[in-house]
């Protein structure tokens, strides 16, 4: 239905059409990916402290995705593949444990390049209880860049066992 609005103050007339349900226009093209691994996997752990990839492969949720992929240099990662720099919000989070009361790190990693603000790190309980790490930033990728996830042992060299992780990058207008 168009609706006419005509306002007799400032001698002006807006006519407004509404299109189809659901994004059109900018918000239709947005760049957007996600992946995750909802099963074990081991992360091998040679350096306490030292931000490592996962080594492990993600699942890519293809309905959904429009201008990503999954990483090609970090197959735990989403590659810009729209052809332009675009600035995205990535949002990235791994429930992992190594056995007993250890301290584990997750940060986003921007081509293989730890982001240091982005660290985030949580305790293992006892019984080998899952630390749940999460993590958040606002990342510019060029087309072809990648970003994936990055964790440490913070408390000695014992692998770790990722029990579910995901990654998520939502293009934002700046």
């Amino acid at each position: 239905m168009t609706t006419v609005t005509v306002n007799e103050i400032t001698n002006t007339v807006v006519v407004t059409t509404p299109g189809p349900a659901g994004p059109s226009g900018a918000a239709a093209s947005m760049a957007r990916g996600q992946c995750s691994k909802m099963t074990d996997g081991t992360i091998s752990i040679a350096t306490q402290g030292a931000y490592v990839t996962t080594g492990l492969t993600a699942t890519l949720d293809a309905s959904t995705a429009n201008g990503m992929v999954l990483g090609t240099d970090d197959s735990f990662g989403l590659k810009n593949d729209s052809g332009a720099t675009k600035l995205f919000r990535v949002y990235g989070s791994i429930d992992a444990t190594d056995g007993n009361n250890s301290t584990l790190g997750v940060k986003l990693a921007k081509n293989g390049v730890a982001i240091d603000a982005t660290e985030c790190r949580a305790f293992t309980g006892s019984g080998a209880q899952e630390a749940k790490l999460v993590t958040s930033w606002m990342v510019e990728l060029d087309s072809e860049d990648e970003v994936s996830l990055f964790i440490a042992n913070h408390s000695g060299t014992s692998d770790l066992v990722l029990k579910r992780g995901r990654l998520v990058a939502s293009e934002i207008f700046a």
